[in-house]
């Protein structure tokens, strides 16, 4: 057997008082929206069954609307067109301006861009060597070393076109420019 405490009996007995009044508000409401239905649907022909039976047939029997008996809706012409376009617009008036006024201003094609040139070059000289009738120049670029001989290509877009004791002369080939790269590390020069 199960003690409860007296404050669980009052608790239980409240609850059940609730859940009671709740089913009661229920049926309750639930028979006035029966009324208010049956109240608001017409019947076609009253007849005379026991109040039960009485109640189904007033919720099955509906007075239905003849279409028929409605009358034509009648558009007055007067309203104008009905689906006219229309514009919120403003209309403004035409300003006219005199010809002496008017200055017509004559439209400057945009200047050339300037023509591309060729980057510094980006080389510095490490030596030569000459052998068997060819010369190789050692070239660093950040911190990668190069080595070609005299009208070899580097990168693909430089070729060595000579080596003398001064300098080394490429051509940039994107742009066919010429390019010198002065020796004793002093600075590169363009020759166009």
């Amino acid at each position: 057997m199960i003690r409860m405490d007296s404050a669980e009996k009052k608790r239980k007995t409240l609850l059940g008082v609730a859940l009671l009044a709740t089913l009661l508000a229920v049926v309750w409401v639930g028979e006035e929206e029966e009324e208010a239905i049956i109240d608001s649907v017409p019947t076609a022909q009253p007849t005379r069954v026991a109040s039960g039976q009485a109640r189904n047939n007033e919720r099955n029997t509906v007075e239905y609307l003849a279409i028929d008996q409605l009358g034509q809706r009648k558009f007055n012409a007067k309203a104008g067109e009905l689906f006219k376009s229309t514009s919120w617009v403003p209309q403004h008036a035409r300003l006219e301006l005199p010809q002496a006024t008017i200055v017509r201003q004559e439209i400057q094609p945009p200047a050339p861009p300037p023509a591309p040139t060729p980057p510094p070059l980006p080389f510095k000289y490490i030596g030569k060597a000459i052998a068997e009738n060819e010369t190789w120049v050692f070239l660093s670029q950040s911190g990668e070393n190069h080595i070609a001989k005299l009208g070899g290509h580097i990168d693909n877009q430089y070729r060595i076109d000579a080596v003398n004791d001064e300098a080394v002369t490429f051509t940039y080939l994107p742009l066919n420019t010429k390019q010198t790269l002065t020796i004793n590390n002093q600075m590169a020069g363009n020759i166009r």
